[in-house]
């Protein structure tokens, strides 16, 4: 994914502390940001308008992205180089996989979220997925890891099961049958088609691509 002059300029904007290298096409520096979660609408709000919310955190991770190395998702990857994921880790006793990690390579799992036909760009790449992921690893650092896993967006289990109980969770919504224009069964108050509309039908794509005895996990 190579940005657009209207990308670089957009990205220089708001976050003057990240360098695109257009020759090597990967992001590199200081990431910042200030949010705070909405548990009723189960949404990230970035920004000041956020500091007044609780949980409101400010916080710096030196990121990389790499723009020409895609994952299974379709997403660039993304790698924290900073090396606070490990400090984080070792203060919480965990091992690096609970913080969404790849031990293998220190890539960020940034979520089990299909995109369907959807090319996310910079604009929405960062925060929709990125800030999201630094987030929850900034509020287990302040908060540790239970207050994470029981006050923010949930979290699935990892490897092909968690795959299979996201997959679960929106062919669960699917049953509903919501049109565009309905609240979406998810309960955020937000109409379907600006919710998890794209993600039910990338899923249900990717079912009816299976061989007929695939299986689905429900979750619970």
């Amino acid at each position: 994914m190579r940005l657009t002059t209207n990308e670089i300029k957009w990205l220089e904007l708001y976050f003057p502390k990240l360098r695109y290298e257009s020759s090597s096409l990967i992001i590199v520096g200081e990431l910042g940001f200030c949010a705070a979660y909405n548990g009723m609408s189960r949404e990230l709000i970035i920004g000041d308008n956020a500091r007044e919310m609780d949980r409101f955190i400010c916080d710096v991770f030196e990121i990389k992205i790499c723009l020409a190395n895609i994952d299974k998702n379709g997403w660039p990857k993304v790698y924290e180089i900073g090396g606070r994921h490990h400090q984080i880790a070792e203060q919480c006793q965990i091992p690096i996989i609970d913080l969404h990690f790849y031990p293998n390579d220190g890539r960020c799992c940034l979520g089990l979220k299909y995109g369907g036909n959807r090319n996310l760009r910079i604009k929405e790449f960062l925060p929709e997925l990125v800030i999201p992921f630094f987030y929850q690893l900034s509020h287990t650092a302040k908060f540790g890891i239970n207050a994470t896993r029981k006050n923010l967006w949930g979290e699935y289990s990892h490897g092909e099961k968690g795959r299979a109980e996201y997959e679960g969770e929106m062919l669960n919504l699917a049953k509903h049958q919501p049109n565009r224009n309905d609240l979406c069964p998810c309960g955020s108050g937000k109409k379907y088609k600006k919710c998890h509309m794209d993600q039910v039908e990338a899923v249900k794509r990717r079912v009816r691509g299976r061989t007929p005895d695939a299986t689905i996990l429900q979750r619970p």
